[in-house]
């Protein structure tokens, strides 16, 4: 036991020195600083004297570096290809003009003066290194900035890089990354602070930009909502058109019957009749056979017992004949049926006329409905329909073909019950004959409620509105309707 507590003791204090001793070396790496020979205050760090005179001997070399002719004045050619080659810039002669500005030769007492009206001359430290990392982007050496306590008088010495500065003090050692700061440095010694690439007008702009978009989207989907609405609303329409259409047909279909059941009934008729007729002739033999053999015969009671005989024979043909005459009782003038068969065919002719105006109805609202088929293309096909003002025009022709043909259909069913009852008192089946105008309105009746469903059938089956099946409907029945 007492060994367990000795070895628990032990690595507690192992782990303990570790941790000091790893503190010890971060505060060493963060405090201590590579003394610079050139300086003169506590740990060889630069002071201000040192910092103004080397300052100054860094601004001399630049000098020098840019005056090729060696006559101590800087010329715009002198100027202007040092920029070009030493800070590899092409096309900056906005800056070029700026630091020539209206002296056509630039001294080393001038180029110190218009140093020190540099605005970097009094960057701090911190400054220093936000330019660091935010322009050079060499974050990765930022302490060794801030242990060497680098502020803005110092930059020139990075721009000259004297003595192996960056290298030796700096520890900068990777050869891109030093010519990066090298041009970086002159950069701001020669032309000041870096120009801020951020634009607040360009930010407004662009967020400017961003809510019309949005905005634009945002009208063309309610826009398209309300157009989908509208295409839902008159695809409904459009199968109570097509409901119309095969009450029609369900009616044309019963009044045919209803005159195949008349045919059938007066050639039931017919036959009864001829039964009748045959009847009472066969009667009539019989009474006949009967006055021949009492004619024939001497006895008169046997005379008696045969016209007996031959007056119930004749009673029965004349039942049979009443009943007859109780079934014919009436017969129209024929002058009657040729009006009323006159009247007929001219009502059945303006029923063709509306049949046909309905027909065209449904013509027009197909040719609306494959125009608008077309020019529905893509998310905004929906905006363009509803700003043409063609939605509310189908809808007109859908409800104004649907009116046609509940008054065609009413029409109709009335007509065929009152001629087919006055055919039935007349007992004339040949008033209401079927003609060559009544047969083309049913074929062409069934056409048209045929073509309403296939325009139902493909509005459904149409890859415009079966995508929205999908998506909604799952959720609403989408996209305009391909007649």
């Amino acid at each position: 036991m007492n060994q367990f507590i000795f070895y628990f003791i032990l690595i507690i204090n192992l782990f303990a020195s570790g941790t000091s001793n790893k503190k010890n070396n971060n505060n060493n790496s963060v405090a201590y600083n590579i003394p610079d020979p050139d300086c003169t205050g506590v740990f060889n760090l630069c002071t201000d004297a040192d910092k103004e005179r080397l300052g100054r001997q860094a601004i001399k070399t630049i000098h020098e570096q840019m005056d090729d002719d060696k006559d101590g004045l800087i010329e715009a050619s002198e100027s202007r290809d040092f920029i070009h080659e030493e800070l590899e810039s092409k096309t900056d002669s906005i800056r070029h003009r700026r630091f020539q500005n209206a002296d056509l030769q630039i001294t080393f007492d001038d180029l110190w003066t218009q140093w020190k009206n540099n605005p970097v001359y009094n960057w701090t430290n911190d400054e220093v290194i936000r330019w660091v990392v935010n322009h050079v982007h060499l974050s990765a050496y930022v302490e060794y900035f801030r242990r060497n306590q680098i502020d803005g008088r110092m930059i020139p010495r990075l721009a000259t890089n004297d003595k192996q500065y960056i290298s030796t003090i700096m520890q900068i050692r990777d050869p891109r990354h030093k010519r990066r700061l090298i041009i970086k440095a002159t950069d701001v010694v020669l032309f000041g602070p870096p120009q801020r690439t951020h634009s607040y007008i360009k930010d407004i702009i662009l967020i400017s930009a961003l809510l019309v978009s949005i905005g634009a989207c945002l009208y063309a989907f309610i826009r398209h909502r309300k157009t989908q609405e509208s295409m839902n609303m008159m695809l409904r329409e459009l199968e109570s058109l097509q409901k119309a259409g095969c009450d029609l047909i369900a009616v044309t279909g019963k009044m045919k019957t209803m005159e195949n059941e008349l045919q059938d009934k007066s050639k039931v008729d017919r036959g009864l009749l001829n039964s009748w007729f045959l009847e009472v002739q066969r009667t009539k033999e019989e009474a006949e056979k009967y006055r021949k053999r009492r004619d024939t015969t001497v006895d008169n009671d046997k005379q008696l017992r045969l016209a007996v005989q031959e007056i119930e024979q004749l009673r029965i043909a004349l039942r049979k004949a009443e009943e007859h005459a109780r079934h014919q009782s009436y017969e129209a003038p024929p002058e009657l049926i040729d009006l009323l068969k006159r009247t007929y065919h001219i009502e059945e002719t303006a029923f063709e006329q509306k049949r046909k105006s309905a027909e065209t109805a449904m013509l027009t609202a197909k040719d609306q409905m494959n125009k608008i088929s077309k020019m529905q293309k893509g998310f905004f096909g929906a905006v363009r329909i509803a700003h043409t003002g063609c939605m509310d025009n189908i809808s007109e022709l859908i409800n104004a073909a649907k009116e046609r043909l509940a008054e065609v259909h009413d029409e109709y069913e009335e007509r065929e019950q009152r001629w087919n009852r006055i055919a039935s008192l007349l007992d004339r089946n040949d008033l209401i004959s079927p003609s060559t105008i009544i047969n083309d309105s049913i074929s062409r009746v069934k056409q048209t409620s045929m073509e309403s469903t296939s325009l139902i059938t493909s509005s459904n089956d149409s890859p415009s509105i079966g995508k929205q099946n999908r998506i909604e409907n799952n959720r609403l029945r989408s996209k305009i309707p391909i007649l």
